[in-house]
Parts: structure tokens; C-alpha cells; sequence
């Protein structure tokens, strides 16, 4: 599985995997209860491109990282604009953008392993109500990275494409993707039946 670390040694680097998802909670908690004004929304467009500046991670990965978000954008604008105004539509979609640019910086910045260690302490004083902190940790761990490998697959496929040369409908792509990324599914089953997790699974 491929992961979101892009390794450095910044402040941001160096922060606790569990302050950096503090400070991260309490920006979202913020931005959600804030007035939807031009002076947040310029606040939102600021405080990514700040984070990777802070974080060392540079103009050319935030660039990369907010191509990334294309289609995102796109589905959010159009759907917020069906229920809002064309301005607070704008607005809504900056601020959700923003939160994950930050949340970007967060995963960039932060070993996927001291994220689940962070979820797993935090979590532990509830293994008496029945929970099970290691198969939070697990699933977290593997949505973190199946992000990821599922921006690689749609971009193995757009190249592939691209270099057949032949001019194909913008939505083709979608069908090559969905096969593709059911077979990674796959084989994140099996490797985890592998480890003993499906079999354990069965006998409860």
C-alpha cells in the first residue's frame, strides 16, 4: 500500500501525530462555526498554501495535490449551487476544499504508522465498552492509503489512454477505474485474510 508521507524535517514534521490532529480538529471546528464571509473564505485560500510553505512540502506538491481535487471541486460547486446562490456556493465549496488541503498537509507531513498509534491511545480506555482500538486503527489506516492508490489507478488509466492516441469520451475512464480498483480491493482482502483477520472474523 502506498502512502500520503512525503518525508522532511520541518516544525510540521516533527509535531505529534496527536497535535497535529488536535490543532487539525480544532481549524475544521472553526471554520464550520465561522461566519460564511469573504474574510473566511480568504482566510481558507490562505491557510493550505501556508501549511505546505510551513511544512516544506513546496508550491509544486500543493499544486499537484489540489489538481488532485478536481473532480471533487467540480461535484461540490455544482451541487452546492443547485440549493445556493452562485456566490455562497463559492463560498461553502472554498471552505470544504480548504479543510482538506489541511488534512492533505496532516497525512503529507505524518507517518500513517504514528497516525494509527495515535487513534489506537486515544481510543484504548474504551476496550472496556467493547471496542476494539487495533481494528479502528487498521481501517483508518487502510482508507488513508486506498485514497491514495485510487488517485494512482485513475492516473495509470488517463495515461494509458493517452497513449493509445485515440481520442476518447471524458467519461471513459470510469469503468476502467471501477475494475481496477475492485481488484485492489481483492487483493487487500486476501492479504488480510492472509495476516488471520478474515478467519478470526469468522469464528466470533
Amino acid at each position: 500500500m502506498i502512502s500520503l508521507y512525503y518525508p522532511g524535517h520541518s516544525l510540521v514534521h516533527r509535531l505529534p501525530a496527536g497535535v497535529k490532529l488536535l490543532l487539525f480538529a480544532l481549524f475544521a471546528l472553526a471554520l464550520s462555526l465561522a461566519p460564511v464571509t469573504w474574510w473566511t473564505v480568504s482566510a481558507c485560500i490562505a491557510i493550505a498554501p501556508a501549511g505546505y510553505a510551513l511544512a516544506g512540502l513546496g508550491i509544486g506538491l500543493f499544486l499537484r495535490d489540489l489538481r488532485g481535487l478536481v473532480v471533487v471541486v467540480a461535484f461540490l460547486a455544482a451541487t452546492q449551487a443547485v440549493f445556493l446562490e452562485p456566490l455562497e456556493a463559492v463560498r461553502n465549496t472554498v471552505r470544504v476544499i480548504s479543510v482538506i488541503m489541511l488534512a492533505q498537509v496532516v497525512t503529507r507531513t505524518t507517518p500513517v504508522q504514528g497516525m494509527i498509534e495515535t487513534c489506537e491511545r486515544v481510543l484504548g480506555p474504551f476496550r472496556r465498552v467493547g471496542l476494539d482500538p487495533e481494528r479502528i486503527g487498521l481501517a483508518m489506516a487502510l482508507t488513508l492509503t486506498s485514497v491514495n492508490q485510487l488517485g494512482a489507478i485513475i492516473r495509470e488509466v488517463r495515461d494509458a489512454q493517452k497513449a493509445r492516441g485515440v481520442r476518447i469520451a471524458p467519461w471513459a475512464w470510469v469503468m476502467p477505474v471501477l475494475v481496477l480498483t475492485l481488484q485492489h480491493a481483492d487483493q487487500v482482502g486476501d492479504a488480510l485474510e492472509a495476516r488471520g483477520i478474515g478467519r478470526a472474523d469468522e469464528g466470533e
